[in-house]
C-alpha cells in the first residue's frame, strides 16, 4: 500500500533552514535515530507507533515524488552518493536523501538462505540467530511494503533470456520468481532512480508516513551526525547527546546542535555508522569498522540478433523505456556452491557506453547502434574479503579493502558460467565488466577468461550491498553489538542497519535490514 506524507505530516518534517533549533536542543527525546534508510525509518516508525517521542536525523534532503523525473544523470546526483574504497578500486553506492537506500534500490525483496543464518549463528556465538527469529518481522515489513511475488506472465525478453540461461545450465530449479516492494509496476526499469509514478515501495511512502501520522515522530533533514557525547556509568558508557551539523545550501552557514535523547540508534549504513562510533571515541570498549563485505555487482552485456528492448514512449517531455518489470527472476541455484546469483537488469545507454569503452571508436558506434538488441545481466558475489576495515581519514570514513583469492576465483567461475550460458541462448557477443575484457563471440573465447586477471582494480564492479563493520556477537570477542543491536560496552547506543551482519547475506539485504530494525525497535519500546 502506497502512503503519502501529507501536508499536515510535513509540519513535523524540517530542513536545515526551517528547523526550530532551540526547541530541538531543549527537548530530550525518547530516541534519536540516525539515518532514514530501511533500518532507520523502520526503527523510528516502530518506536513512534509504540508511543515514544522520536527524532529522526537524515543527512540528505527531502525529495517529493514530483522531483523524480526519470532522468538518469539528474536523479543519480539528487538521490545518491558514490564513495570509493581506498585506492579507488571499487565504487560504493548509497542513498543521500530522505528514505536513504530505499530511493535507489531495485525494489527486490529477498531473504538469506538458511545456510547464511547458520553461518551467522556460528560466527556470532548467538545460537538463536536464525530466519525463524526474524520471521514475524519479515511478515510485518512485507505487509507494509506490499511485497508481491512476480508471475511468469510478466516475462519480457530480458527475463526470458535469464530463464533460458538457467535451462541451458541444467539449473531450472535454481530459478525463482522474485518478490518486489510493489503491488503494481509501470515497467520503466528505472527503479534505481526513484519512481516518478510512486509505485515502488520506499520509506517515504511507507514507514515514514506511518511514523508521522502518530504525531510522535519528528524528522530533521540536511542534518549530519558528527559524534555521540558519552559519560561513564556503572554498567558502561552512556550516550547523553548527539552532536550534529545542519547543512543547507552551500551558501548557508552551518549550524551546530546538541541533541539529547535517552537512546540513540544509528542506522545510516556500514561506513557512516562505523565512522560515528569511531568519532564518538567508544574504544577500547569496542572496535567498530572491521569485517566489512562489499557483496559486489558486475553488469554483463550481451548483443542478440533480435530486439530485447524497444524505444519506449514520451510522457510530458520525459522518455520512459516501458519495457516491463526489469527482474522477475532471481537465479540463486548456485549461491551456496559458487557464491553468486544473477538477474536481468535494465540497460541504459550510458551503462552500455561505459562497459564497452575499451572498443575502438568505430566498434563502439556499431555497438551503440545495436542498443535495443542488447541485454544485461547483473551478477552479485557473496564475498569473503582478505582485508576489509573502515578507517577515518580527515574524520570521514574510507574502506581499506583487499579482495581474497577465493573471491577472485569465484568471480572467474561466475563470468565463465554467465558468458557460456549467454552464448548458448543466442548471444552474438558478450561483454564482461572488465577494463580490458576478452573478445567473446564463441565458446573458444571462454579460454581467455581463465587467463584474465580478476583483481578488482581490473574489473568494473560496484557495491550497494555493503555490510558489516559492527557485527552481531555474543560478547566483545565475537562482535561489536549484541542481538538487541546494543553496542557492547555501552548502555544506550544501538545499531539497526546492515553493519550488524556478521558476513555478507548473499542476497539483496533490505528486507533483512528492516526485519532486524523492527525487532530491535520493539525490544527497545518494551524496555523502561
Amino acid at each position: 500500500m502506497i502512503r503519502q506524507i501529507t501536508p499536515s505530516m510535513r509540519r513535523h518534517l524540517y530542513s536545515a533552514s526551517s528547523a526550530p533549533w532551540r526547541e530541538l536542543e531543549w527537548s530530550c527525546w525518547d530516541a534519536c535515530v540516525i539515518g532514514s534508510g530501511p533500518g532507520g525509518s523502520v526503527a523510528a516508525a516502530s518506536l513512534a507507533q509504540a508511543g515514544k517521542r522520536v527524532l529522526l536525523v537524515e543527512r540528505g534532503s527531502f525529495r517529493p515524488v514530483d522531483d523524480l523525473n526519470f532522468s538518469v544523470l539528474d536523479m543519480a546526483m539528487r538521490l545518491g552518493q558514490v564513495d570509493l574504497t581506498a585506492g579507488g578500486r571499487t565504487t560504493l553506492h548509497s542513498g543521500r536523501v530522505l528514505g536513504g537506500g530505499s530511493m535507489i534500490f531495485g525494489a527486490v525483496a529477498m531473504q538469506p538462505p538458511s545456510h547464511v543464518f547458520d553461518e551467522w549463528a556460528e560466527a556470532s556465538g548467538i545460537t538463536g540467530l536464525s530466519g525463524d527469529l526474524l520471521s514475524p518481522h519479515y511478515k510485518y515489513v512485507g505487509d507494509v511494503l506490499s511485497v508481491t511475488r512476480q508471475t511468469a506472465r510478466q516475462e519480457n525478453r530480458a527475463n526470458a533470456i535469464v530463464r533460458l540461461m538457467a535451462a541451458a545450465m541444467g539449473q531450472e530449479a535454481g530459478l525463482e520468481l522474485a518478490q518486489r516492494y510493489t503491488a503494481g509496476c509501470r515497467g520503466t526499469g528505472l527503479c534505481t532512480l526513484g519512481c516518478g509514478f510512486d509505485l515502488k515501495g520506499t520509506m517515504v511512502n511507507s514507514f515514514l508516513p506511518l511514523g508521522l501520522e502518530t504525531g510522535n515522530l519528528t524528522i530533521l533533514t540536511e542534518c549530519e551526525a558528527v559524534a555521540l557525547e558519552t559519560e561513564p556509568a556503572r554498567d558502561g558508557l552512556r550516550a547523553v547527546a548527539l552532536h550534529v551539523v545542519l547543512r543547507g545550501s552551500q551558501d548557508a552557514v552551518a549550524v551546530r546542535l546538541r541533541i539529547r535523547a535517552r537512546r540513540f540508534i544509528s542506522a545510516s549504513g556500514s561506513l557512516p555508522t562505523s565512522a560515528l562510533l569511531m568519532r564518538s571515541r567508544l574504544r577500547p570498549s569496542t572496535c567498530p569498522g572491521g569485517r566489512v563485505s562489499l557483496q559486489p555487482h558486475g553488469i554483463v552485456h550481451a548483443v542478440f540478433d533480435e530486439p530485447v528492448t524497444y524505444r519506449g514512449v514520451r510522457d510530458n517531455g520525459r522518455h520512459l523505456p516501458m519495457n516491463g518489470v526489469p527482474a522477475i527472476y532471481n537465479f540463486t541455484g548456485l549461491l551456496k556452491q559458487r557464491s553468486y546469483y544473477w538477474f536481468a537488469s535494465s540497460v541504459h545507454p550510458s551503462s552500455l557506453a561505459a562497459y564497452t569503452a575499451h572498443l575502438s571508436p568505430d566498434e563502439h558506434r556499431l555497438i551503440m547502434e545495436r542498443f535495443h538488441y542488447t541485454s544485461s545481466v547483473t551478477v552479485t558475489l557473496r564475498d569473503s574479503p582478505e582485508r576489509s576495515c573502515i578507517a577515518l581519514r580527515r574524520e570521514a570514513p574510507q574502506l581499506d579493502f583487499l579482495e581474497s583469492v577465493r573471491d577472485c576465483e569465484a568471480l572467474r567461475r561466475c563470468f565463465l558460467d554467465v558468458a557460456r550460458a549467454l552464448l548458448e541462448v543466442g548471444a552474438r557477443q558478450v561483454f564482461l565488466p572488465m577494463l580490458q575484457p576478452p573478445h567473446i563471440t564463441s565458446d573458444r573465447d571462454l579460454l581467455a577468461i581463465a587467463a584474465a586477471s580478476m583483481s578488482y582494480d581490473r574489473l568494473l564492479l560496484y557495491s550497494d550491498h555493503t555490510s558489516g563493520g559492527n557485527a552481531l556477537g555474543l560478547d566483545r570477542r565475537y562482535g561489536v553489538t549484541d542481538l538487541s543491536g546494543r553496542v557492547h560496552g555501552t548502555i544506550n547506543v544501538h545499531v539497526a542497519d546492515a553493519s550488524l551482519f556478521p558476513s555478507a547475506c548473499g542476497v539483496a539485504p533490505s528486507w533483512t535490514i528492516m526485519a532486524f530494525a523492527r525487532m530491535i525497535a520493539l525490544n527497545l519500546a518494551s524496555t523502561p
